[in-house]
């Protein structure tokens, strides 16, 4: 799975972003130029049971969310100021006043509804919540689309919406204190129902007693969404002073020296739990950090150190950490799958086994990375203006196998490769 930024994944989860301050307002949003030739392959592809030819990348470029075709290196459209739920089926535009939702696969036009003013905070299949840019206020309008007739809702405190529950009757929220000079947030639960706030659970279900609900100054990276648990992982690094919930409760700081930590968010059950990172992750740049899902396996890494590390989902502790080498710096991106951890940043692209984090291989790209995902049969690197098609064992071009209907996608403006997915054909 692909991580985000914060406020991307967030939007993602049904409101996914990272769990800190939010990006600035977007671009006013176009209707999506559909279909413009970037690469066509010189020759027919040929049959391959083991690389995926057919499937779609999405991307965030300087012109928007672009969708292009792997096979033909189309880019089928791209979206100014546009956001995707978590299943990548739909895109939600908002411009002007319009909310726009699209399929995804084929850009087709799903609903034009009248949404107001703002931004587009949190989406998921069927919900949109739209709301102003951050700032200090004490007050928050919400504006909630997609079920029925758009519904505003109005909150006390400063509110950020962070993602919805899967049955979209909760809406998780930063409440960020104090209202009117916010330094810190929590994270909290909207009953949408009845416009009532409520404290998370913990790890075991138990409601978070008053007064000890953590409240965080750590600056979130990046997020991955578990689709099939329903869970949320959010990196973050933090300053030393950070208490988490069980810290509170026990009257001391159980984990000293500790300055980065993955937040764990499950969107069902309405608990949270916050799984602490050795030193020296968090000691680095914030954006030298990355994390990766597959399965039951969470990965992170911090590229200043080349330190990477290996978590289960199924009991929240790590199992493994390994040194994979110092890269460049840069912003760091990771993927999973098949067998094998990939990090990049800057120029640098590693390949290391999944489950016992030893390097298999590196190369150099011919760009700064930005970002990677697994495919049966391929590594899809972002580097530079262009996404790159490479062996998911070794990294070895495979781009330049113009035969093979293997060309890399040019993707002018490219900022980040956001997801790939193959399909029928």
């Amino acid at each position: 799975m692909t991580p985000y930024t914060r406020r991307q994944a967030l939007t993602l989860a049904g409101g996914a972003a990272l769990l800190s301050a939010c990006t600035a307002e977007a671009p006013r949003a176009q209707p999506p130029s559909a279909d413009r030739h970037v690469q066509a392959p010189s020759a027919a592809p040929s049959a391959s049971a083991a690389v995926s030819r057919s499937g779609r990348l999405f991307a965030d470029t300087a012109a928007g969310l672009a969708v292009a075709d792997l096979l033909t290196g189309r880019v089928r459209a791209t979206y100014p100021g546009a956001v995707a739920e978590a299943r990548w089926a739909r895109i939600y535009q908002l411009d002007r006043g319009r909310l726009r939702t699209y399929q995804a696969g084929d850009g087709t036009l799903i609903d034009d509804l009248p949404a107001g003013g703002g931004q587009i905070k949190a989406v998921s299949a069927d919900l949109v919540v739209i709301g102003p840019p951050p700032g200090p206020r004490t007050r928050t309008t919400l504006t909630l689309a997609g079920d029925g007739r758009p519904r505003t809702l109005r909150l006390a405190g400063n509110i950020e919406p962070e993602a919805f529950s899967p049955d979209g009757a909760t809406l998780y929220v930063l409440d960020r204190l104090p209202p009117a000079a916010p330094d810190r947030y929590r994270v909290r639960a909207c009953d949408l129902a009845r416009g009532r706030m409520t404290a998370l659970s913990t790890r075991d279900k138990q409601q978070v007693p008053p007064g000890q609900e953590e409240e965080m100054r750590g600056q979130g990276r990046q997020a991955v969404l578990d689709p099939v648990q329903n869970i949320l992982y959010t990196l973050y690094t933090h300053q030393d002073a950070h208490l988490h919930t069980r810290d509170l409760a026990a009257g001391t700081d159980l984990s000293p020296g500790v300055h980065a930590f993955v937040h764990v968010l499950h969107l069902d059950q309405r608990w949270a739990y916050c799984l602490d990172l050795p030193a020296p992750f968090g000691l680095g740049p914030p954006e030298a950090h990355t994390l990766a899902l597959a399965g039951t396996s969470l990965y992170v890494f911090d590229a200043s150190t080349g330190r990477a590390l290996l978590a289960s989902t199924e009991n929240l502790t790590i199992s493994r950490s390994a040194l994979l080498g110092k890269a460049p710096a840069g912003e760091a991106f990771a993927a999973a799958g098949g067998g094998h951890l990939y990090v990049a940043a800057g120029t640098r692209l590693t390949v290391a086994d999944a489950r016992t984090l030893a390097p298999q291989a590196a190369r150099d790209l011919p760009g700064p990375a930005r970002g990677l995902a697994h495919l049966p049969g391929q590594l899809l690197a972002g580097a530079a203006d262009q996404v790159l098609r490479l062996d998911p064992a070794t990294g070895a071009d495979l781009s330049a196998d113009l035969s093979a209907g293997l060309g890399a996608v040019p993707l002018p403006g490219l900022r980040a490769l956001r997801h790939a997915e193959t399909t029928a054909g």
